[in-house]
């Protein structure tokens, strides 16, 4: 359940509205840094400027701030505080997970929109910043994740979400489709607001959310089902530890029916690399020239995820001082990227044409969708799970699936 907070009830107002004259001088100092290092950049806004704007002396700065760090940082604690103060409030009387995702995810949508300058430091400033992620101002945004996850157990709970989701990526899905719906609105300009998206947002989301779990063997031979058993068998107990017994109970056969298609457990081992690369050649070979959107854009999904995982170094570079760098966005390099996602939209828009994904997807938000996600990812892969034993393989094939699902109406429960 989502925990309860005090409410402040204030309906987030444009941050460009002058200061009234009893506004606490603090928040005075923050509310003209804040426009200072949107119009200049962090590194070329000073300190003299913004008590100038004050209208202040540099030292009264000091007394309340840690340098123009602790300026930026506090910037984003205050945006934060504001920002949970206005989803308690959005969030109170409704019942219900799927309402509560639907109404968090437009508060949310919102408060980017009338927040404008805030939103545009923490992800053009902070998030490019490994050292961010270490700091107070960070963990409060991790607590505001929180409040999504909740509402995602809850719906699970409540068997209106799909069980079989992985949260980190699903939040990663949903928090990066927000960020680069707010970068679409604020530094590209494709749209002068995010929040009359979210009815087009919500339809990936909810295609994702609301589908029936997959048989994970769906569709396969019994071969095929013995193999993929004994590939998670060998996996999780070794080779000499798994049985033969336990690789058929998992594949929902009997022990007899693995030795109608391998003759002993060895061979069964060695048939899995033969058939994976039989498949993995064929792949290559299709590349491109598949003619079904859906597996089209499963192979431009991997594709990209493939090329970007083998070279960490352009990884972390492409994240941290592309992605999200204002400057990239005005720059002649960004046509480059508009023609690669242009493949993208391309795919997706043919699948619709052609029937094969939902007639009301909106191409510019699924593109967005697919571009935050992997932006989240990567962060994720990057910072803040370096204690952590990744399947980076198994994640990006699961978000595969869900990049898909967003797009097809198909096996979704009422």
């Amino acid at each position: 359940m989502v925990k309860k907070r005090a409410i402040k009830r204030s309906y987030p107002s444009s941050e460009k509205t002058r200061h009234s004259p009893d506004m606490p001088l603090r928040e005075v100092i923050l509310k003209f840094a804040c426009n200072s290092m949107n119009e200049k950049g962090f590194r070329n806004a000073s300190i003299g400027e913004i008590a100038k704007l004050a209208g202040v002396k540099d030292p009264v700065i000091y007394q309340y701030f840690n340098g123009k760090e602790g300026l930026l940082l506090s910037i984003v604690q205050s945006h934060m505080e504001k920002g949970f103060a206005f989803i308690d409030e959005q969030l109170q009387g409704i019942s219900g997970a799927r309402d509560k995702l639907r109404k968090f995810f437009w508060a949310h949508l919102r408060n980017n929109d009338v927040a404008r300058e805030s939103i545009a430091l923490i992800l053009l400033e902070c998030r490019s910043d490994p050292k961010f992620y270490k700091t107070d101002a960070y963990q409060m945004i991790r607590s505001y994740a929180g409040i999504l996850t909740g509402i995602l157990k809850e719906g699970i709970e409540e068997k209106t979400f799909r069980p079989d989701v992985n949260l980190r990526l699903i939040r990663d899905l949903i928090f990066g489709l927000a960020d680069l719906q707010a970068i679409t609105c604020l530094v590209t300009k494709e749209i002068p607001e995010a929040t009359p998206d979210h009815g087009d947002c919500m339809n990936l989301i909810e295609r994702i959310l609301l589908k029936k779990p997959k048989d994970g063997f769906s569709g396969y031979s019994k071969r095929e089902r013995i193999l993929s058993s004994a590939i998670k068998v060998f996996s999780s107990t070794g080779y000499n530890e798994g049985t033969i017994s336990e690789i058929a109970a998992m594949a929902g056969v009997a022990s007899g029916t693995v030795y109608e298609y391998f003759k002993n457990k060895e061979e069964l081992l060695l048939a899995i690399p033969e058939e994976r690369l039989k498949v993995h050649l064929s792949e290559i070979k299709k590349g491109f020239k598949l003619r079904e959107p859906i597996r089209k854009l499963r192979h431009f999904i991997q594709y990209h995820f493939s090329l970007y995982l083998n070279d960490r170094d352009f990884l972390r570079v492409w994240v941290h001082l592309i992605l999200l760098n204002r400057r990239f966005y005005q720059s002649r390099a960004y046509e480059s990227l508009r023609q690669y996602v242009g493949v993208l939209e391309e795919l997706v828009q043919g699948g619709i044409d052609d029937g094969s994904f939902a007639p009301d997807t909106n191409v510019r938000v699924y593109r967005n969708l697919f571009l935050g996600t992997f932006a989240h990812m990567v962060l994720r892969w990057l910072f803040l799970s370096q204690d952590v034993e990744l399947d980076k393989i198994r994640e990006i094939y699961e978000v595969t699936n869900f990049l898909t699902d967003a797009l097809t109406d198909g096996n979704i429960s009422s």
